[in-house]
């Protein structure tokens, strides 16, 4: 039996603009991808998930205080819970946060929990209502994370400084390679 990874976002067109190298590597490695996000597909002018074994429209809403993401976190409980995943990936702010909550039981059957934080919305010069709304939930579903990963140094530093307790990692960028373009590899952070 393959093993499983699933990809979480708030809509599909996330994950198809920027997961297909990661789906075609897990592929490569034995896994069967399966990705739940909103099917926002009809709206980007023929864009196609066609990477994804298995594929589960999720109602998330962009906002975070949209009740019918309650739907979307009952829903994707029901999936997770039913699917014996070995590895969560979660992106965006709304799909990160429900994802790790409805991800809670299955980490503790072994599931990694790894999430990607595309920019905080919590940042140096933010409004006030961003740290009040965004900071104490990331800060708080941290321990519900095996692995956070950030694509800035602001984010990066911040994750370490306020003490998130997870492992945190940062790559550059969404992971472009840098020597294929010819420019400068930035000096990598390690915590």
């Amino acid at each position: 039996m393959p093993k499983k990874v699933l990809l979480t976002a708030t809509v599909q067109s996330h994950i198809v603009s920027f997961h297909k190298p990661l789906a075609d590597m897990l592929h490569e490695n034995g896994f069967e991808v399966h990705v739940a996000a909103r099917n926002n597909l009809s709206e980007k002018n023929g864009m196609v998930l066609d990477f994804a074994d298995k594929v589960f429209d999720v109602p998330f809403s962009r906002s975070p205080l949209d009740r019918s993401n309650i739907r979307a976190y009952k829903k994707l409980k029901k999936i997770i819970d039913s699917m014996d995943y070995e590895i969560i990936h979660c992106n965006t702010p709304v799909g990160g946060v429900l994802t790790r909550l409805a991800a809670r039981a299955a980490r503790k059957k072994g599931t990694k929990v790894i999430y990607t934080a595309h920019g905080f919305h919590f940042y140096k010069g933010a409004p006030l209502k961003n740290w009040i709304l965004y900071y104490p939930v990331e800060k708080f579903l941290s321990k519900n994370t095996d692995i956070l990963i950030t694509i800035c140094d602001e984010d990066f530093r911040l994750a370490i400084n306020k003490r998130f307790r997870t492992k945190i990692c940062r790559i550059h960028s969404v992971g472009c390679n840098l020597n294929v373009l010819g420019l400068v590899r930035p000096k990598r952070l390690t915590v």
